[in-house]
């Protein structure tokens, strides 16, 4: 309730940083933090009450999704295509500050397609279908991996011996 309160849905848009809505943002995160994360989110992390939950703050999560983050601090900007996974401790950010400015975008995650543990992937990314990230693997802002490949490390690059 408080998501939608205080902040309604997220679009991509630019916020200088001492903005209104950077501080309802914190304001949401706080509740999102100190509340859900605290009592509702570890039972629920990879089952499909977490699911059901992130849908319900706008993530757009297709069938048979694997999800063991609840890191997704902008919720509506997220898109988990059918089939992918998205393991453990990742962390989908779809805002980063800039010179004041707080600039939000969406991140994709295509159908099959898998980020791996500990991932992250930064504002206006996409990972192709059927794509495999690594584990610890940092997919740059803007960044579009392309469908049927792997690749891993901080920043990306093509898994030696993977076919591209």
């Amino acid at each position: 309730a408080a998501k939608w309160l205080l902040m309604g849905k997220f679009t991509p848009a630019k916020y200088p940083l001492w903005s209104a809505f950077v501080w309802r943002n914190e304001l949401y995160d706080s509740f999102v933090g100190v509340l859900a994360e605290a009592w509702f989110v570890p039972g629920a992390i990879g089952t499909p009450t977490l699911t059901w939950w992130l849908r319900s703050l706008g993530a757009r999560i297709g069938r048979g999704v694997w999800c063991e983050t609840h890191w997704l601090p902008e919720p509506d900007l997220i898109e988990l295509g059918a089939g992918s996974t998205v393991n453990r401790g990742c962390v989908l950010q779809t805002h980063l500050f800039h010179d004041r400015v707080l600039r939000l975008d969406r991140v994709r995650v295509d159908q099959h397609a898998t980020l791996g543990a500990h991932g992250i992937a930064l504002p206006g990314s996409s990972i192709g279908r059927g794509t495999s990230v690594g584990a610890g693997s940092l997919v740059m802002a803007a960044e579009t991996v392309p469908a049927n490949t792997r690749w891993h490390g901080n920043p990306i690059a093509p898994q030696l011996g993977a076919d591209r």
